[in-house]
């Protein structure tokens, strides 16, 4: 396969990658990159690294099959920081930002 090869799989895009390594060694790997694929998550995942073809699939399973699981997360997390930052008041304001 070639470098930078453009996949697709359920109608989200992956690509296959080739590198050379830090000390010299070829490597390959998948990369999932879609706003639409991780639209739901919170933080925002950007993309996500695949060793095989098969993993960068079911990455794209995962994501796909289990909307509602992410978007609860996403709003667990977003509640969880309004719930911390609410809580600081002029005399505890430090939040480690």
């Amino acid at each position: 396969m070639k470098d930078n090869t453009k996949l697709t799989y359920r109608s989200i895009p992956y690509t296959y990658n080739e590198w050379t390594t830090w000390n010299g060694k070829q490597a390959t790997g998948f990369t999932v990159k879609s706003k639409e694929l991780f639209q739901h998550t919170n933080p925002r995942i950007i993309s996500q690294g695949a060793t095989t073809k098969a993993e960068a699939k079911a990455i794209i399973d995962k994501y796909l099959d289990n909307v509602d699981h992410y978007k609860e997360l996403a709003e667990l997390h977003s509640k969880g920081c309004q719930a911390y930052y609410a809580s600081k008041t002029n005399w505890d304001n430090y939040t480690g930002d």
